[in-house]
């Protein structure tokens, strides 16, 4: 019984070109490039294994094994996009050029198999490097899937350029890739889909936990810290509330006080040293977790946070606004929680208001 190859390759151009057109919906109603550049990455692919069924001419198969090496790239600049970085750079266009040239030169000076053996190394190439992309940047489970799915081409490509060398007459190479690009592209298809899912999951989570005025911890994240055992070790809470906060909001507009709220955590921030936090806990108190080992080191960062914060006006048009900020301080004991620490910070903070603000208080 023979394979009717014409009928499988339609039905995986088919296949290919349904995705596509999911990728295309999703972007009509998102607009993000990485969902354009897959959709075109397997639109190429789509019209490039349907076009092997329909000629043998040198130059028309040198196009179609560059539209698949031209998928390819396409599938690396959607990585690229995803990533937040410009999708294209100069050598993602040298494979499919230089698989064009290379299948003409050897396929007319040599043979077709010779042509066929060169051109399909660049792609097991150039699909490597796409896969070692993927595995390289970017975290999750789903990222590190897709990236070993893809780079799972090279080997198929080596083995059936291995098959065509050995039986040449053999149809056993052209079986290879369509049943390893049936079960790998659909692999890849649905990684893409996962690395879409993971990343909401992740801005769900990270939405949970940040405040979308500043950019900083809410109270909610700043709770969750003390959820790493012995994680208040070693640690001071510098409990934090701008003065007369009130008066801003009544000369300036919350406008000018989301600017001054925006201002604290900028400047409050450039002080910190890794696995420090800040945190508004509401509307203009801020906690900050600062490493301490006793009441002197903590007293002496919440004077230089002081400071800086008071350092200069906040500039709202051509109006500075005065911004100051009083500080109450208290260092963690091996019995302590966030909680407990909160407590006495809050004493201190009133402490320092009491006494005349603009200042730090233990």
């Amino acid at each position: 019984m023979s394979i009717d190859y014409s009928t499988i390759h339609l039905c995986n151009s088919l296949l290919n070109l349904s995705y596509a057109g999911m990728f295309l919906a999703l972007w009509w109603s998102r607009r993000e490039p990485e969902l354009l550049l897959w959709a075109s990455s397997l639109l190429l692919v789509s019209a490039a294994v349907y076009g092997f069924t329909l000629s043998r001419n040198v130059l028309f198969v040198a196009c179609l094994l560059a539209t698949v090496s031209t998928n390819i790239s396409l599938a690396w600049s959607g990585a690229r996009a995803f990533d937040g970085h410009k999708p294209f750079h100069w050598h993602l266009c040298i494979a499919p050029i230089a698989t064009f040239f290379a299948y003409v030169l050897f396929a007319r000076l040599g043979s077709r198999i010779e042509g066929s053996t060169v051109a399909t190394a660049l792609l097991a190439a150039n699909v490597a490097m796409a896969g070692r992309y993927f595995l390289r940047h970017g975290d999750g489970y789903a990222r590190k899937a897709t990236g070993w799915v893809l780079a799972a081409y090279a080997p198929l490509y080596i083995a059936s350029v291995t098959l065509d060398l050995i039986y040449s007459s053999s149809q056993m190479s052209a079986i290879l890739i369509l049943v390893g690009d049936f079960v790998l592209n659909n692999a890849f298809v649905v990684g893409l889909f996962a690395m879409m899912e993971e990343r909401a999951r992740d801005e769900l989570r990270k939405l949970a936990v940040t405040d979308q005025l500043t950019g900083a911890l809410n109270r909610a994240g700043l709770m969750a810290k003390q959820s790493d055992s012995g994680f208040l070790t070693g640690r001071a809470l510098l409990l934090a509330d701008l003065d007369h906060f009130k008066g801003v909001n009544d000369a300036f507009g919350h406008t000018g006080g989301d600017m001054a709220l925006r201002t604290f955590v900028t400047r409050a921030s450039k002080l910190l040293r890794p696995g420090e936090f800040v945190a508004r806990l509401g509307g203009e108190e801020f906690g900050i977790l600062v490493q301490a080992a006793d009441m002197q080191q903590a007293s002496d960062r919440a004077e230089e946070i002081r400071a800086h914060i008071a350092s200069e006006p906040v500039m709202w048009g051509w109006t500075p606004i005065v911004l100051t900020t009083s500080i109450g301080v208290a260092v963690a004991d091996q019995s302590d929680t966030l909680e407990t620490l909160m407590t006495r910070a809050d004493e201190a903070l009133y402490r320092a208001k009491r006494t005349g603000r603009n200042r730090v208080a233990a």
